[in-house]
């Protein structure tokens, strides 16, 4: 049936489908870490995922003369950032984490602008500042004496540096894929980085046990929520290009709000919340409208463009 659709309508059904597992993450993660330490939790999602890519590996993709840009790549993307946010999640709400996760596209076009050279029509500047107004209201919800949400403040702060290593991971794998196939560039990365991560785990003596009750959330977090999400992510980039793709995407908060409550009935927003929530989301459209319009792509660096031609990703 989906073989008969037009490949444009077959782009956007990625692109929601992808949007849905996108926002599911926040609240899956949370699952997961409730009984798991957040090094060991990064650990095994990035062994699942790492693994199930593994087969698109060729020796032709390994990172040869690549390694001065595949190395802090790998360290921002795939050591840094699973372990901030897996700490950041074990200490704010699943909410919260739903809402912060367009904080990733603020980073990546932040680093596009600094280190690839990318611009933005003037009104993009306004828009990139509002959400970063929207981050801030929903980080902080102005509760600026609440002693008792410093544990929250600490870590939404935390889901924000994670989110900056993940900008730093776009940037990185941007420039990576135009002499690197996508998909198996994830893998090494991934991989590389849980060889980091274990004499962390060793040192530090974190245990390594995993519940029975969180193996069902880290397979689906490692084969849906990154593998299968990247494959329908890039589908979508080819059928109805990144400006479209990434307008959907952006409204992966709503649907990681809607996880949240479902799976965690007590889950609230306060006002400011709201307000930020609606205020990322909608400067982060507004965004991609602009860029449309304009000569810059920052679409296309959420995540990195398609190289190699027809065998690609």
């Amino acid at each position: 049936m989906l073989a008969q659709l037009a490949p444009r309508t077959r782009g956007y059904l990625a692109i929601l489908a992808g949007t849905v597992l996108f926002g599911s993450w926040a609240s899956v993660g949370k699952i997961v870490v409730s009984g798991l330490h957040p090094v060991t939790a990064a650990i095994y999602l990035q062994f699942v995922s790492g693994l199930a890519l593994l087969p698109t590996v060729r020796r032709r993709d390994l990172p040869r003369g690549q390694m001065r840009l595949f190395v802090p790549t790998t360290l921002a993307g795939a050591v840094v950032a699973p372990i901030l946010y897996f700490d950041g999640l074990q200490r704010t709400q699943a909410t919260n984490a739903a809402l912060l996760q367009n904080t990733e596209a603020l980073f990546t076009i932040l680093f596009a602008f600094v280190f690839l050279g990318e611009r933005l029509p003037r009104r993009g500047y306004a828009a990139l500042a509002s959400i970063a107004v929207g981050a801030f209201l929903v980080t902080t919800e102005l509760r600026f004496g609440d002693v008792q949400f410093f544990e929250f403040l600490l870590g939404n702060l935390l889901l924000i540096g994670a989110a900056c290593g993940w900008g730093i991971d776009n940037t990185g794998t941007t420039v990576l894929t135009h002499r690197l196939r996508l998909l198996p560039l994830i893998s090494l990365k991934i991989l590389a980085g849980n060889l980091v991560l274990l004499p962390i785990v060793t040192a530090a003596g974190i245990p390594l046990a995993v519940p029975l009750e969180a193996l069902p959330g880290l397979v689906f977090m490692g084969l849906v929520g990154i593998v299968l999400f990247t494959v329908l992510f890039y589908y979508a980039l080819r059928t109805i290009g990144g400006m479209r793709a990434g307008s959907v995407l952006s409204t992966s908060p709503f649907w990681g709000i809607l996880f949240a409550v479902l799976l965690f009935p007590g889950s609230t927003l306060s006002v400011w919340q709201i307000v930020g929530g609606t205020l990322m989301a909608g400067s982060l459209l507004a965004l991609y409208a602009f860029a449309d319009r304009g000569s810059a792509s920052p679409a296309e660096t959420l995540k990195a463009a398609p190289p190699d031609g027809p065998d690609s990703p």
